[in-house]
């Protein structure tokens, strides 16, 4: 076995030869940088462009004369004779509608949702029944979750009020209970 002594030695000399091969280029005067150079860029780059001169736009058009006026018609009133009762009780039963006031002819229209079904042939079933009773029903189909629906619609009318009115009577006709909404066209 080798002694510590020896270990020592050979440790030594595996030192200076590292030192005799390294140190000679570490210290041989050149300065080592380690910085890169850095090139200021500009923020935008200068661009020529040649501006070419624009007409200018008269600013005066000449008046167009509208010559397709055309006179209205003038309305004739046709009077009716009395008409003979009514024997269906169910146009009985509805009452008059009331005028609808200036604050309801602002708002704009009204529409009664009486319910939305999957099943079309129920769904005509049902307008069909309200139209007979004198009711302007109709269907407006539509796409919910990839799947046809069927929404019932009564109206429309200019006043909320009636609509509300109507609620009851259509409820009892249909088992149905709708709700006033507004009127999209």
């Amino acid at each position: 076995m080798s002694s510590p002594l020896q270990n020592r030695i050979v440790g030594s000399i595996i030192l200076l030869a590292l030192a005799v091969i390294i140190l000679p280029e570490l210290l041989d005067g050149k300065p080592v940088e380690d910085r890169e150079a850095f090139v200021a860029m500009p923020l935008q780059p200068e661009v020529d462009v040649e501006q070419q001169p624009v007409a200018e736009i008269p600013s005066q058009a000449e008046p167009v004369e509208d010559e397709t006026f055309t006179e209205i018609p003038t309305v004739e009133t046709v009077e009716l004779g009395e008409q003979e009762p009514s024997l269906n009780p169910d146009s009985t039963a509805q009452a008059k509608p009331t005028p609808p006031t200036d604050a309801d002819l602002q708002d704009g229209g009204w529409i009664i949702q009486l319910a939305v079904l999957g099943n079309q042939e129920s769904a005509q079933r049902t307008v069909q029944l309200l139209q007979e009773r004198g009711y302007p029903a109709y269907i407006e189909p539509y796409q919910s979750n990839g799947r046809a629906m069927h929404k019932l619609l009564v109206g429309p009318g200019l006043a909320k009020n009636e609509l509300t009115d109507q609620l009851d009577e259509l409820r009892e006709l249909t088992n149905l209970s709708g709700k006033v909404i507004r009127y999209q066209p």
